[in-house]
């Protein structure tokens, strides 16, 4: 085995086949990754879902090396992995693998249907638009029919049919179809709906126990229960009147809701009526019919008594008591009972002669047929699926292995890993690094560790931001303009342009100028902040004191006697101010002249220059070793990696992943620069100021 050192880790070389399997013997430990998320592996080559296993939303490390041990027995010739060639010869192919014999007969039946003979080569996205063309059959492989697969107009209804009462099953065209399982579970449930529906048929002319009437069952029954909820209550509160009358005060509506009732309202009133009782109770349990009875119900009562009443007691009663409620009850007892048994299923929306219709067997067995005719093709599918699985290994899993067992595309400019998104281009610069972030505020917990100055953006395409965001992170330069809230343009590694908005950014030092500037900028903020506040304060006081001189003045009660000292302590003060002033230059012209103007320039440089030195310095050393352990990995560990290797950032990657780009050779910059004028201007005023305060020295020395 081969190593190479990469940013302070170390990282198996992987050239060949060869290389492979040598990365089976490497200690798991000694792989940079071992867990990748399947949303973080850029590119269209669809080898990391064939070799993840199924539904799983992670790659590992035992799925990669299960993918190399098997495509290793597969092969017995690995120079098209070498290659990454996307041709596949039957040639290449070992027919004592497992899987070989399989693979080699789906590769001959693929050749025959392109027209090619046997020796000749099927290519990755020929395979895939046979796999595509095979699952977007009516019939899948699975078993799994589409109404289109029949042309018979009634069997066609028939398994819409299915499809419409259980929702169907899946189809890799993304249509629902008709599998075994929905087949037999519309048969099921049609069959005991119309056993049940027969048990309760009523034949005309004829009487059976859950049909007494005959025809006329059916209305009867519905008067009844259009008014049993109703009755039950009266009947129960004539019980309780029974007991004790002075409860019929609390039945109905209170007082209260009387109050506040609308009279003025048809909807109140409808709703007052609809809730209200039929009748008042009374304690002898008879429901008075002629008497007066709440008129919401009363034609839903009057037909109660003359279609389901009336033939169940032998006449229309003119009263109506408990019992009589209760034989009324149980005479259509039964049919309620065979209500209640009805089975729930969406199948008996279709009606009893649909069904009985589809309960022929010819209508099950043509569907049976097409079933079995593609669960039989679901072997050549499932040979065409190991095909395309060997094809993407030879031509992909090199890199997929240099993308996980190692990475040293991440170090190598002008390649790019698996992982990589694409481009930023904003503040003037372009940032070559950026990784998929499905939550930001998790990655940003884990990638704070990478002490690196990140940007989380957000692209928004036509129809609004999608949920994928990314992490950037910044490795040289300054921070400039970059802000929460900036914008910029995007460009996948395919070029494909999306407008981007910075959403969060975690703050670190970007480059070693910058963290040995970053005190004295904090220190320049400092003093502009106090020279702000007290030219703030003072603003305030001049327009306190001029609005005050401006006000009109009320009349005092006395004049007060002026001081006498005012004029005079004003004056004392100015001069003793002017004498204190005086004796400073003195003392300092003295020790100017003493020491030497020039001496004392130097000796003020000298100091302000040791100062700036013994804060440089210790911020120098820390921030070196801040960016010397930036570490890659932490943002790949946001983002659902786990890397083994600490990944830290070099000096190349750095200038590489965040640079601004040059002018193009030959161009012509027009214009001054006006920096250098200031620079220049700055340098002779400095001098001029340090020549004046010099001779100013020398003249007050003398």
């Amino acid at each position: 085995m081969t190593f190479r050192r990469y940013g302070r880790s170390t990282h198996l070389r992987l050239g060949t086949a060869a290389d492979l399997a040598h990365a089976l013997e490497l200690d798991r430990a000694r792989w940079v990754a071992t867990v990748a998320p399947l949303t973080a592996l850029n590119g269209d080559t669809g080898l990391p879902a064939l070799l993840a296993a199924p539904g799983a939303q992670r790659l590992t490390c035992e799925d990669v090396a299960d993918g190399i041990r098997w495509m290793l027995a597969t092969l017995r010739d690995t120079t098209g992995v070498d290659d990454g060639s996307d041709r596949l010869h039957a040639a290449l192919i070992n027919p004592e693998a497992p899987d070989g014999p399989a693979i080699l007969e789906a590769l001959r039946r693929m050749l025959h249907r392109l027209g090619r003979t046997a020796d000749e080569a099927a290519t990755l996205a020929e395979v895939r638009r046979i796999k595509s063309q095979v699952e977007s059959t009516p019939v899948s492989a699975c078993g799994i029919v589409l109404p289109q697969a029949v042309a018979d107009g009634a069997l066609r209804g028939f398994i819409a049919d299915i499809i419409a009462t259980t929702g169907g099953a899946p189809h890799p065209s993304g249509q629902p179809g008709v599998g075994p399982a929905e087949l037999d579970r519309f048969l099921a449930a049609s069959a005991a709906w119309l056993a049940w529906h027969d048990r309760g048929a009523c034949p005309e002319g004829s009487a059976t126990e859950i049909c007494p009437l005959g025809a006329a069952t059916a209305e009867a029954y519905d008067a009844l229960e259009a008014v049993r909820a109703k009755v039950d209550l009266f009947f129960a509160q004539c019980e309780a009147a029974a007991l004790d009358e002075r409860l019929v005060g609390r039945m109905g509506w209170t007082e209260a809701e009387l109050a506040q009732l609308d009279l003025d309202d048809a909807s109140a009133i409808e709703r007052l009526l609809r809730e209200a009782p039929l009748a008042a109770p009374t304690p002898r349990r008879v429901l008075d019919l002629g008497g007066p009875v709440n008129p919401y119900h009363a034609d839903a009562l009057g037909r109660f008594v003359r279609l389901a009443a009336a033939p169940a007691l032998g006449e229309a009663p003119a009263a109506l008591s408990a019992a009589q409620w209760r034989q009324v009850k149980a005479f259509y007892e039964p049919r309620r009972r065979w209500l209640a048994e009805r089975p729930d299923t969406p199948a008996a929306t279709l009606g009893a002669q649909t069904l009985r219709a589809y309960q022929d067997g010819r209508f099950a067995a043509a569907v049976r047929e097409r079933i079995a005719a593609g669960q039989a093709t679901a072997l050549e599918l499932d040979a065409i699926h190991l095909t395309e699985k060997l094809l993407a290994c030879q031509a992909h899993l090199l890199d997929l292995t240099r993308n996980f067992v190692s990475f040293p595309h991440l170090y190598e400019p002008g390649r790019r890993a698996m992982f990589e998104m694409g481009s930023l281009v904003m503040d003037g610069r372009r940032f070559d690094l950026a990784i998929r972030a499905e939550d930001v505020k998790a990655h940003a917990a884990v990638a704070a560790s990478s002490g690196m100055f990140l940007l989380y953006l957000q692209l928004e395409g036509p129809a609004g931001p999608p949920p994928v965001e990314l992490a950037v992170p910044v490795t040289s330069g300054g921070r400039g303009n970059l802000s929460v809230g900036k914008r910029g343009v995007f460009y996948d590694v395919h070029g494909v342009e999306t407008p981007a908005r910075v959403v969060h950014i975690v703050d670190n030092p970007i480059s070693l100028r910058e963290a040995v500037v970053a005190p004295f900028r904090r220190l320049g903020k400092l003093f502009t902040g106090k020279i702000e506040a007290l030219t703030a304060t003072a603003e305030k006081q001049l327009d306190a004191q001029a609005q005050a001189a401006m006000a009109p003045k009320a009349a005092a009660p006395a004049a007060a006697a002026p001081s006498p000292m005012l004029g005079g302590g004003m004056l004392m003060g100015a001069g003793v101010a002017i004498a204190a002033l005086s004796s400073a230059l003195a003392y300092i012209a003295k020790v100017a002249s003493d020491a030497g103007a020039w001496s004392m320039l130097w000796g003020l440089l000298g100091g302000v220059l040791a100062a700036a030195l013994l804060v440089m310095i210790p911020t120098t050393i820390l921030a070196f070793g801040r960016l010397r352990r930036r570490d890659l990995s932490a943002i790949l560990e946001g983002s659902g990696w786990a890397i083994n290797a600490r990944m830290r950032l070099t000096h190349r990657q750095s200038i590489t992943f965040t640079h601004r780009p040059p002018y193009p050779r030959g161009s012509r910059i027009e214009g001054r620069r006006v920096w250098l004028w200031i620079v220049a201007l700055a340098l002779v005023s400095s001098g001029v100021v340090g020549g004046a305060i010099t001779a100013a020295l020398k003249l007050l020395g003398r």
